[in-house]
């Protein structure tokens, strides 16, 4: 009974630990399916220096002012819904990050994941993601 008892706290405990992680996916994709490079120079219009520093790391890039690929970053929170049957529901999500690469206003690359509480880590996952799309671009070309 006493090991029971051990097993099943141990068990509880794990669940708890585990159970707290966001699991949301990260959607990626070149706009355009006809190209699939990453353009050589990238404009970050991105006003946080942290969040700068860090999407200039994940690409691999360093800021280029005149150049015509212009990088934004959208971190957007889901305000109050008054929507009824969200609210009955509840929502999945409470918001998501979304980075877009864009030649004018046209869309050339963008990648985004969900968070439900946790904006930094929704960041993370982007941020990792488009790490392994620049390396097997790299790879492929």
């Amino acid at each position: 009974m006493r090991r029971f008892n051990h097993s099943f706290f141990f068990l509880c405990t794990l669940l708890l630990m585990t159970g707290c992680k966001e699991e949301f996916p990260v959607y990626s994709t070149f706009c355009d399916q006809n190209s699939t490079v990453f353009p050589d120079c990238l404009h970050y219009t991105v006003f946080d220096v942290k969040d700068k520093k860090a999407l200039e790391a994940s690409f691999g890039i360093d800021n280029s002012e005149q150049c015509a690929y212009r990088v934004e970053l959208i971190k957007y929170h889901v305000g109050s819904c008054n929507n009824p049957v969200v609210k009955s529901m509840g929502s999945d999500f409470n918001g998501y990050v979304r980075i877009e690469i864009k030649k004018g206003f046209k869309c050339y690359y963008k990648i985004q994941s969900d968070y439900k509480d946790d904006v930094n880590a929704a960041f993370d996952r982007v941020l990792k993601r488009v790490k392994i799309d620049v390396n097997q671009e790299k790879k492929i070309n």
